[in-house]
């Protein structure tokens, strides 16, 4: 929770204010925060090593039914949401994750290892093309969004 509430800040102060749309949006996300529309809810799953699809019961049943969007974010917790495992760069994001995750899911991540999928082929090609550690240097990053499956 501390990291997404100093997230907020800093976009809502604007460190750099040169775009009052980072501003303006860290400060919506603020009053979602203060009114209770957005919730952030820790859980000591949430920074451990096993695949996500190995998430507990009750957590599982908790973001089901009460989550509209789970995000997801960094490196390692992609890798987790992909079980850290080697799929084709271009299978389908809702196949590999959506189909077992509770809920819809955003993922945001910098890529750092040679894990992941739901890119298209011709912007792999080129990712390759203009630095052969396109995947694992962190000058490419992808977002990924699934409806989730639910229970």
């Amino acid at each position: 929770e501390s990291d997404l509430r100093q997230h907020v800040t800093h976009y809502a102060t604007n460190v750099n204010k040169g775009d009052a749309v980072i501003s303006e949006a860290g400060n919506r996300w603020q009053s979602h925060l203060d009114t209770g529309k957005w919730e952030c809810h820790q859980h000591n799953f949430w920074v451990q090593p096993p695949p996500m699809w190995n998430m507990p019961l009750p957590l599982r049943t908790e973001l089901s039914q009460n989550c509209d969007l789970a995000f997801v974010k960094g490196d390692a917790n992609y890798r987790r949401l992909l079980g850290d495992l080697e799929w084709n760069m271009s299978d389908p994001f809702q196949q590999v994750v959506g189909d077992y995750f509770p809920c819809p899911v955003c993922a945001l991540r910098t890529l750092k290892a040679e894990v992941g999928c739901g890119m298209r082929e011709e912007l792999v090609v080129r990712a390759k093309g203009l630095d052969e550690n396109w995947s694992t240097n962190g000058r490419f990053g992808v977002v990924h969004f699934s409806r989730g499956h639910g229970l």
